[in-house]
């Protein structure tokens, strides 16, 4: 090969295959088990002994990571615990060519159908089950969504129907993108990353509740969390000042507020996510769990824990210890799909 078709190949998109084909049953699935360990804990439904086929072709588009999948019936876990130590915060968003999601913590069939767009959220909880599927699944950094769409609490597990026509043309976009990937350049796929972007956002929205809302309240809704997303660490973020800053009444913020759950909700949550960032980051190791607090707006320390427990599932100091443990490599040349992911995280 020339110098040039070195370079040329070096250009590529990172792709990542896995194929468990003609590997006993046994060691196909330990493989697999070993590629989800990123992200959960998978069993098989069926004797591992006679057979674990799966067939994932992934690609990194900058952030994102785009990939098809054949999978067999096998049931998924992903527990606090999992959330705590990984750190994963990103948004899966999947189209099922064939096969389903069962969510076994609600005892029922998620309903996705061929050509609906099924939502779910590593920062959750997930017990979910499926049958032989073969899906299109885009992975995003929840950050890159919410930079465009708002908040995207709320939306695990959502499906979004087939019938709303973005939601065809943002599975038609990934499948074009799938088939042209092979031969694609980072400065190319680089291109794709806002344009994808944007039409996740623009099928998304359908499920986004704007009941009772115009357009224009709508927008005030967004342009006030984005507000106090930038600002949660404002000991002075209140009800009141956002109602003096947007010239609106408190009355009027609640109203607009409602199906998040109120306004001071919405604040906490978000200084309760901003936290639990901190709580994981490495360079804030020496910091005290009583310092983070104060420092996102939370003025005594076991209000601050009540209020993370109930949120997370564990206190900061159990999620902190947990968080310690983790053993997802930052450093090095990812190489594979799960490491990519745990990259962005």
């Amino acid at each position: 090969m020339t110098g040039g078709g070195m370079e040329e190949a070096r250009d590529r998109v990172p792709q990542s295959v896995v194929d468990t084909r003609g590997m006993a049953g046994g060691a196909a699935f330990e493989l697999w088990r070993e590629q989800l360990n990123a992200m959960g804990e998978a069993r098989s439904l069926r004797p591992v002994a006679s057979g674990f086929h799966v067939q994932v072709e992934a690609f990194q588009i900058g952030p994102l990571v785009l990939g098809r999948s054949i999978q067999p019936a096998q049931t998924f876990d992903r527990s606090r615990f999992r959330i705590a130590r990984d750190g994963l915060d990103q948004l899966v968003l999947r189209f099922f060519d064939r096969g389903s999601v069962f969510c076994r913590d609600r005892d029922a069939d998620a309903g996705v159908r061929p050509g609906d767009l099924f939502v779910t959220d590593l920062a959750e909880v997930q017990r979910t089950a499926i049958p032989d599927i073969d899906s299109l699944t885009l992975v995003v950094p929840r950050a890159e969504l919410e930079a465009r769409l708002g908040t995207v609490d709320g939306l695990d597990m959502t499906v979004i129907r087939r019938d709303n026509a973005l939601v065809g043309l943002f599975q038609d976009h990934l499948a074009a993108v799938m088939r042209a990937a092979p031969g694609m350049t980072v400065a190319e796929a680089g291109l794709l990353v806002g344009p994808t972007l944007d039409l996740a956002v623009a099928a998304i929205r359908g499920a986004v509740p704007e009941v009772g809302r115009s357009s224009v309240q709508a927008a005030l809704v967004d342009a006030i969390c984005r507000h106090i997303r930038a600002h949660a660490r404002d000991p002075g973020l209140s009800p009141a000042a956002l109602g003096r800053l947007f010239g609106i009444s408190e009355r009027k913020l609640s109203y607009l507020f409602a199906e998040l759950g109120g306004v001071a909700s919405y604040i906490g949550h978000q200084r309760l996510l901003l936290a639990r960032r901190a709580l994981t980051d490495p360079a804030q190791a020496d910091r005290t769990v009583e310092r983070i607090a104060e420092d996102h707006g939370f003025a005594h320390r076991n209000s601050f824990a009540r209020a993370f427990e109930r949120a997370f599932g564990m206190t900061p100091g159990q999620y902190r210890q947990v968080s310690s443990a983790r053993t997802l490599a930052r450093e090095g040349k990812a190489e594979s799909w799960h490491a990519w992911i745990g990259r962005f995280a």
